[in-house]
């Protein structure tokens, strides 16, 4: 088959993470075996990827050489391990995530791959594979920290009944929740019934407020942390989609009053203020593997069974919940493999706002 391969060395990984920038191309199209799968997988012919940050990051920092890039896709079960063949049959539609960029054999940019057959959801005939396939990185990032790490209600729990007279909904805080995180963020929350407070530019308030923010504001003003709090001085979680430069303190910023936490999805060290925790999610620990970052030098991070048991109840319940769950605007990228580099690149120099790059293979 054929698959996007990594092949920078070290020392090329280790001056990019210095300069901040990618030095060549560090992925070619290669001929490589077709993955072979264990009882419990499933083998799937890859029809159409979502592209992600993490992927170019991969290519460019982390992955070591011959590892198949790529983490979002849509395609169909071409093969069935014994033991998933209860759940899964020849030609079923099915969409999801895999680990991409640290293995030789799992990873999305390619004409098959291999995944867990209970980390995988299967399509239902309303949804379109190019939306099928942005259900991956983001939507399993917002429900890791949501539904983990905050301990939001799951979107398929049963909500309580409302008892006469006023209700007062718990809030939740999302930064920049016009990004494809922040807007599952906004609708995983609202399913719990929560109201929600976000942050955005101008020109994205109204996309925010269509997948269900409750208020929003700009996070440039000099005033938004001081209005905020006036208008919603109990929150106590919040998500920051966005992790750099000073979101992280401006989330907690808005908790300074009560205390609580804020789950990032970079590293952004220990709060300054005191009562605020910092919490920093991997969505790749979902996948229930040890794994390191920049192998062999780089952090490495423990398998969490519960963080796969998440994952796994996530995409269990995702057919039913799509309906309530929309995906993120999307772009459609032509051109195959060769359109999935086109799209890195738009990535990497930061040209891609509000929408979710999709391309059909």
């Amino acid at each position: 088959m054929k698959a996007l391969i990594s092949n920078r060395n070290i020392i090329t990984r280790v001056l990019n993470l210095s300069l901040g920038k990618s030095l060549g191309q560090g992925v070619e199209l290669k001929d490589v075996a077709v993955p072979t799968i264990l009882d419990d997988e499933i083998l799937v012919k890859v029809l159409a990827v979502a592209l992600n940050p993490t992927d170019f990051k991969h290519i460019d920092f982390i992955s070591p050489p011959h590892s198949i890039i790529g983490c979002d896709y849509v395609g169909e079960v071409a093969k069935v391990g014994r033991n998933a063949a209860k759940a899964w049959n020849i030609g079923d539609r099915v969409a999801g995530a895999v680990h991409g960029g640290i293995y030789s054999d799992r990873g999305a940019f390619a004409e098959y791959l291999k995944i867990d057959s209970d980390l995988a959801w299967k399509v239902p005939p309303g949804v379109s594979d190019a939306e099928a396939t942005t259900y991956g990185i983001s939507a399993i990032s917002a429900m890791l920290a949501l539904n983990v790490h905050l301990g939001i209600p799951w979107a398929d729990e049963p909500r309580k009944a409302q008892h006469r007279g006023a209700v007062t909904h718990p809030s939740v805080f999302i930064y920049a929740g016009s990004t494809c995180a922040g807007l599952f963020c906004i609708q995983l929350a609202k399913a719990a019934g929560y109201t929600v407070v976000t942050t955005a530019s101008p020109r994205s308030f109204d996309l925010v407020k269509r997948y269900g923010a409750d208020r929003v504001f700009d996070y440039r003003s000099p005033n938004a942390t001081d209005e905020i709090t006036k208008e919603f001085p109990n929150i106590t979680s919040a998500v920051d989609c966005f992790s750099e430069g000073s979101s992280t303190e401006f989330c907690a910023t808005v908790l300074k009053k009560n205390g609580g936490k804020v789950v990032t999805l970079l590293d952004q060290g220990t709060s300054k203020i005191k009562g605020v925790e910092y919490e920093m999610i991997m969505a790749y620990t979902l996948f229930g593997r040890a794994f390191s970052l920049l192998p062999p030098i780089g952090p490495k991070f423990e398998a969490k069974p519960l963080d796969r048991n998440a994952l796994a109840r996530f995409y269990a319940s995702l057919p039913q919940v799509a309906k309530d769950v929309k995906p993120p605007p999307i772009s459609i990228v032509d051109g195959g493999f060769d359109g999935i580099l086109l799209g890195l690149n738009q990535l990497r120099r930061g040209e891609v706002s509000g929408s979710k790059l999709v391309v059909n293979l």
